[in-house]
C-alpha cells in the first residue's frame, strides 16, 4: 500500500510534466514552422524583387533600342546602307553587333556581296542556325506587308524619353554618356551632305529631326492608305536568348514597318555591368541583408555578383530562376538556417517546466507526508483494536467458560428463565468471540503474518460440532440446518480455518435468512481439496450485488440488511482465509436463496 501510494503520487507529477512538455513542444515547432515560412515568404519576395529590377533594365533598354532601330529605318534609302550600320555597332555602348534580315528573311547585313570583316564572320557563323529559323524572328499576330510606318516624332515618345533619361542618369551615365544620348543622327554615310558637318551630340539631334520630320512625310506621301498608328501597336519586336558555344548570346529583334527584321546583339560585358549597377553595392547590400548573402548566376552557374556579409558556402536557402530573356541565369539566397526569432527553447520551454515539476513535486511531498501521517493514525488505530481485541478475547474466554458450566451445574432446575439467561450469556459471548476472531484474522492478513496450523482431523466430526453450537441461534430464526456428511475420513488442513470460514457464513444466514427453513451444509472431497457447501432458502443476493459481497466493509442495502448491525468483513475475510489455505469462496448461481462453496487444499 505504502509503495502504490508512492507510485500515484510519482504518476500525477510526471504525466502532466510529460503531457505539458509534448503540447509545449508541439507549439513550439508550429511556432518555428510558421516563422520559417514567413520568412521564407520574405526571401522569396526579395529575390522577386530583384527581378524585377534587372527586368526593368531590359524594359528600359528594349524602348531605347527600339528608338535606335526605328532612326536606323527612317535613315534607310531604301535599304539600310552598310557604312551606316557599321558606324552604329562601332559608336554603340549596348550593342555588339547587328543583322539585317529582309522581308523574306534572308540575311541583308552583313552583306551578302561585300567582304566581312572577321566580326562579322563569326557573327554569321553563329547566327546561322537561328536565320535558317525564322518562326523566331516572326511575329505571330501580323503581316509585314500590312504594317502602317510610325508617326515621324515616334523617337520623342515618352517611354523613349524615359529610358534615354534612365540611360543617362546615376551610374550608368558615368560611364559612356556619349553614346547614351546619341540619337543616331550621326550613323549615316559619309556622302550623306547633311552630316559632313562635326557636330556635338545635342546639336546632331536638333538638326537631324528637321530631316526625320521631312522624311516621315515623304513615306506618309508614298503610301497615302496607309493609317497612322503608335509605334508599339505597327511593330513586332521581341528577345531571344541563343546559345553558341556553351555561351548565351542576348538578342533584341525589331520588325520595320517594311518587314524586315533588325537583331541587335547585345554586347554581354556592358550588359552585364549595367545589370550589376542595378543591384545594391557592398555597403547597401550589408544593410540591407545583415547576416545573408544574395548570388547572381549565369547559365553554366557562375557566380557574376554577390552582395550581403554572408561569407559561407553550401546549399541555399531560396533559389530563384529569373524571366526572361534571363531564363537561365538565376539568383541564389545564402544564410543561416531559417529559425525563429524568439527565446531560446530553454527558456521558454525547459524552464517553466521545470519551474511546474518543482511545484507539482512540491505538493506531491505534501500529499504524501500527509497520507503517511493517515497511514500511521490508521496503523495506529488498527493497533489498537488489535491489542483490545486480544485484550478481551481471554475474559470472554472465561465468561463463556463459566456460563457454560454454570449452566451443567444448573440443568434440571425448576425455574425455566435461568437457563433462558444462561443460553443468552453463552450465546453472546460465542457471537463476540467470532467478532474478535475475524478483526484478528484480518490484521493478520493485511500484515502477512497469517500462518496455517494443520493438523488431521475428520471435517465431517468438525462441521457436525460448528452446526451444533449455532443450532439454538438457528432455532431461533426458524432455520432448520440440514448436514449431509460425505468425506468420513481424517485429512490434514487448518480447523481453525475452516471454522472461523463457516462461523461467518452460518453468521450471516442468521441474520439475513430469518423464517427461511431448511439449511443444506454438505461435504465432500475432490482430489485433495475438502468441498462444502451452505446454501440457504432465504431472499439471496442481487445479480446487481454478486460481483461486490467480498470487496472488504461492502454490505448490500435492501429491506432485509437495513438496521441490522454488521461490519461488512466476513464474507471477504472468509474468501481471503480460503485462499490462504490454497483454495477459495465461491458464490454459486442459485434459484432460490444464497449458495456458498468452500474450497481447502488439504496435504497428505
Amino acid at each position: 500500500m505504502k509503495y502504490r501510494a508512492t507510485l500515484l503520487l510519482i504518476l500525477l507529477v510526471l504525466l502532466p510534466l510529460l503531457l505539458l512538455g509534448w503540447l509545449g513542444y508541439r507549439l513550439q515547432q508550429n511556432e518555428q514552422q510558421l516563422v520559417g515560412l514567413q520568412l521564407q515568404k520574405l526571401v522569396e519576395q526579395q529575390l522577386e524583387s530583384v527581378d524585377q529590377q534587372l527586368q526593368r533594365h531590359f524594359q528600359q533598354l528594349e524602348t531605347l533600342l527600339q528608338r535606335q532601330g526605328m532612326d536606323l529605318y527612317r535613315r534607310a534609302d531604301p535599304d539600310y546602307p552598310a557604312d551606316a550600320l557599321r558606324t552604329f555597332i562601332k559608336r554603340s555602348a549596348q550593342v555588339q553587333q547587328l543583322f539585317v534580315l529582309d522581308q523574306s528573311d534572308q540575311r541583308q547585313f552583313p552583306p551578302r556581296n561585300e567582304p566581312l570583316s572577321r566580326e562579322e564572320q563569326r557573327l554569321v557563323e553563329r547566327l546561322q542556325p537561328l536565320w535558317q529559323s525564322p518562326g523566331l524572328l516572326r511575329p505571330k499576330d501580323a503581316d509585314p506587308q500590312t504594317v502602317s510606318p510610325p508617326p515621324a516624332a515616334a523617337s520623342d515618345s515618352p517611354a523613349a524619353k524615359r529610358s534615354g533619361d534612365y540611360f543617362v542618369s546615376g551610374q550608368l551615365a558615368q560611364r559612356a554618356p556619349a553614346e547614351l544620348v546619341d540619337n543616331l543622327s550621326d550613323y549615316v554615310s559619309e556622302a550623306d551632305a547633311d552630316a559632313a558637318e562635326p557636330q556635338a551630340p545635342a546639336a546632331s539631334l536638333a538638326k537631324a529631326e528637321p530631316r526625320r520630320n521631312a522624311r516621315a512625310a515623304e513615306q506618309a506621301e508614298a503610301a497615302p492608305g496607309m493609317s497612322v498608328e503608335s509605334e508599339a501597336d505597327t511593330t513586332a519586336s521581341g528577345w531571344i536568348a541563343w546559345y553558341v558555344d556553351a555561351r548565351l548570346i542576348h538578342i533584341y529583334w525589331w520588325r520595320d514597318p517594311q518587314g524586315r527584321t533588325l537583331g541587335f546583339v547585345l554586347n554581354d560585358a556592358r550588359l552585364l555591368s549595367d545589370l550589376i549597377n542595378r543591384l545594391p553595392d557592398a555597403g547597401a547590400g550589408r544593410d540591407a541583408l545583415g547576416d545573408a548573402q544574395i548570388q547572381l548566376l549565369d547559365s553554366q552557374a557562375n557566380t557574376l555578383y554577390r552582395w550581403g556579409d554572408y561569407q559561407e558556402n553550401g546549399a541555399p536557402l531560396r533559389s530563384l530562376g529569373l524571366s526572361h530573356p534571363l531564363g537561365s541565369w538565376s539568383l541564389e539566397y545564402h544564410a543561416p538556417a531559417l529559425q525563429g526569432g524568439g527565446p531560446p527553447a530553454w527558456l521558454t520551454l525547459t524552464l517553466p517546466l521545470v519551474l511546474l515539476g518543482l511545484g507539482l513535486v512540491g505538493l506531491g511531498y505534501l500529499f504524501y507526508r500527509e497520507h503517511r501521517r493517515e497511514v500511521q493514525l490508521a496503523a495506529q488505530r488498527v493497533n489498537f483494536v488489535n491489542q483490545v481485541s486480544h485484550e478481551l478475547k481471554t475474559p470472554l474466554t472465561n465468561v463463556r467458560l463459566y456460563a457454560e458450566m454454570l449452566e451443567q451445574r444448573l440443568d434440571g432446575d425448576d425455574d425455566p428463565s435461568v437457563g433462558r439467561y444462561l443460553g443468552v450469556i453463552s450465546n453472546e459471548s460465542q457471537r463476540l468471540s467470532r467478532l474478535i476472531d475475524n478483526v484478528l484474522s484480518l490484521s493478520r492478513l493485511q500484515r502477512r503474518q497469517l500462518t496455517l496450523s494443520l493438523e488431521c482431523q475428520d471435517p465431517d466430526q468438525q462441521i457436525a460440532r460448528i452446526l451444533e453450537t449455532f443450532a439454538p441461534l438457528l432455532k431461533q430464526r426458524l432455520i432448520e440446518p440440514e448436514f449431509a456428511p460425505g468425506i468420513g475420513q481424517r485429512l490434514r488442513y487448518d480447523p481453525a480455518l475452516l471454522e472461523q470460514i463457516l462461523n461467518n457464513l452460518l453468521s450471516n444466514c442468521e441474520k439475513y435468512a430469518p423464517d427461511s427453513g431448511a439449511l443444506r451444509i454438505a461435504s465432500w472431497l475432490e482430489g485433495t481439496r475438502l468441498c462444502v457447501s451452505v446454501q440457504d432458502q432465504g431472499p439471496g443476493i442481487a445479480a446487481s450485488e454478486r460481483a461486490r459481497v467480498f470487496e472488504p466493509f461492502y454490505r448490500c442495502s435492501n429491506r432485509l440488511t437495513d438496521g441490522i448491525t454488521g461490519t461488512g468483513i466476513g464474507l471477504g475475510l472468509a474468501r481471503d482465509l480460503a485462499r490462504a489455505h490454497g483454495g477459495d469462496l465461491v458464490l454459486l448461481a442459485s434459484e432460490k436463496g444464497t449458495h456458498f462453496e468452500i474450497r481447502l487444499e488439504t496435504q497428505a
